[in-house]
């Protein structure tokens, strides 16, 4: 009689206990990384449409900061919304946006892209402002976000 938990015809027996421990950690592992990016999405926010939108590049992604501008029809002005902050002044990110691109030049060397993530109904004036901000700033490297559905 050998061991190994095998049974009476000398074959082993398949164990189904370890292989859910490695399913249940990787599924943690994958919630952990994609809770932070779902985390900057914004609910009230409506993407432009555009049929050519390509997937954002994951090597990218690491140097990305996102500014949500939504178009508030009461007030007809932009929100605009920065890791969960509304910026009533606009003029007060200047300062945070400074901060960021050199956190991010001290350790990955390159400048920080900002992506602007603007209503379908923001006019073209409140997007200048917002690329005003940005450039008040000293960053040069902006992308603009679609959905193509």
């Amino acid at each position: 009689m050998g061991g190994g938990g095998g049974g009476g015809d000398g074959e082993p027996e398949f164990q189904i206990a370890p292989m859910i421990d490695v399913l249940l950690v990787l599924l943690v592992f994958f919630v952990v990384i994609t809770s932070a990016e779902v985390l900057k999405v914004d609910k009230g926010l409506t993407l432009p449409v555009s049929p050519n939108a390509k997937e954002r590049d994951p090597e990218m992604a690491k140097s990305e900061m996102a500014i949500n501008v939504r178009w508030d029809q009461g007030t007809n002005k932009g929100v605009l919304v920065v890791d969960d902050k509304v910026y009533d002044n606009w003029e007060d990110l200047v300062p945070y946006l400074e901060a960021r691109n050199k956190s991010n030049q001290d350790t990955r060397g390159t400048s920080v892209r900002v992506v602007v993530r603007g209503d379908k109904g923001l006019p073209a004036g409140e997007v200048q402002r917002i690329m005003n901000i940005i450039g008040m700033a000293g960053i040069a490297d902006i992308a603009f976000s679609a959905s193509n559905r």
